[in-house]
């Protein structure tokens, strides 16, 4: 729908004859066919939409993809355009869905996208091309502790995503060293991890780990070895103490510390060296003497869970990229202190204490 002159059409010409017209791609009896005719919209997608395109390959079938996510994928493995993650990310969404490459519908109280998912035949095509391009690997480890994984070793692939099994067993392989991104998605909530740690991983730039029990509650110190990570997700992971290794994590875009309900944390006042983050999600339950310095995170957009508990209020007041913010409030900060630190945040939509 794109092509408006005499030249774009004859190029799609040349290039669909030989698959169209040479061959029975018609053919309702031929799902190859089909996928072929579909595996057009793709050739026709600029290099970083196809990149976007190609990140879908790491989801399940019938996942439901939750966008703010995705779109600190996108910017963790480089794809962002320089404006706010969020504008980035939308922009690149709304031109897959006007190709009919995903399906979403709009929040039209927000105007913006919420989820979306995939067809499943798109999905195939999406699945076909992320192989062909040796793009990512999906790994299903076995759930039995008798079973060897040794057939799930990672291949040339730089990015490895886990839909079942114990799969942080993984960790311990050598030939891991070049991976850059490791997601676990759709795995069972009660997964536990007691693999040796991340010193396998030393290029990674993202890393969920989200529903992850880990063993004795904590987040091994090996983390900190990690100096090129951008995304970093323990959602609902079990997790009491967190290493002051996070300290060398600088690189940081996304953080989400929002751990099992029920779980207080020992946070290390180290998250006052992530200066380059634009989404923080904090721990709901933190110890009472956890102290936290905020104030030169400036490029954050998102902060979910502000305690002024642990955390000066003040620390808001050169947050002025924010865009939406949740604030938790002690007994010694009133709502008029709370006004004052958010005067300078004109680029605030979402406000909730």
């Amino acid at each position: 729908s794109n092509k408006h002159t005499d030249r774009e059409w004859k190029r799609v010409y040349d290039n669909t004859g030989a698959q169209i017209v040479g061959k029975s791609c018609l053919d309702d009896n031929s799902l190859n066919s089909v996928y072929r005719v579909l595996s057009l919209s793709y050739e026709d997608l600029p290099t970083r939409l196809k990149h976007c395109f190609l990140y879908l390959a790491h989801f399940p079938e019938d996942y439901k993809i939750h966008t703010r996510t995705l779109f600190n994928y996108w910017a963790a493995e480089g794809i962002y355009d320089g404006s706010t993650i969020r504008d980035s990310g939308e922009d690149y969404l709304e031109e897959l869905v006007r190709r009919n490459l995903v399906i979403a519908d709009k929040n039209y109280l927000r105007s913006r996208f919420e989820f979306f998912q995939m067809h499943d035949m798109m999905r195939e095509v999406c699945l076909s091309k992320a192989k062909e391009e040796n793009f990512l690997q999906i790994i299903k480890v076995p759930t039995s502790t008798s079973t060897t994984i040794n057939a799930q070793s990672p291949s040339r692939s730089r990015r490895l995503t886990v839909h079942s099994g114990n799969a942080l067993h993984i960790l311990g392989h050598k030939n891991n060293k070049k991976v850059r991104s490791l997601l676990l998605v759709g795995l069972e909530k009660d997964w536990k991890q007691s693999a040796p740690g991340f010193q396998s991983l030393p290029l990674l730039r993202v890393l969920d780990l989200s529903w992850v029990k880990f063993e004795g509650g904590k987040l091994p110190s090996s983390i900190g070895g990690l100096i090129h990570l951008r995304f970093l997700c323990l959602y609902e992971a079990v997790v009491s103490h967190l290493p002051s290794t996070m300290r060398n994590l600088k690189l940081l875009l996304y953080l989400n510390l929002e751990f099992a309900d029920g779980v207080t944390v020992h946070v290390p006042n180290v998250l006052k060296e992530m200066i380059e983050l634009r989404y923080l999600s904090l721990p709901l339950f933190m110890h009472d003497k956890t102290k936290l310095e905020l104030g030169d995170l400036v490029n954050l957009e998102h902060l979910w869970y502000f305690s002024t508990q642990h955390s000066s209020v003040t620390d808001l007041l050169r947050m002025t990229k924010l865009r939406s913010l949740a604030v938790s409030l002690s007994e010694r900060c009133t709502l008029g202190n709370l006004s004052s630190s958010l005067r300078e945040l004109r680029n605030l939509e979402m406000l909730e204490f």
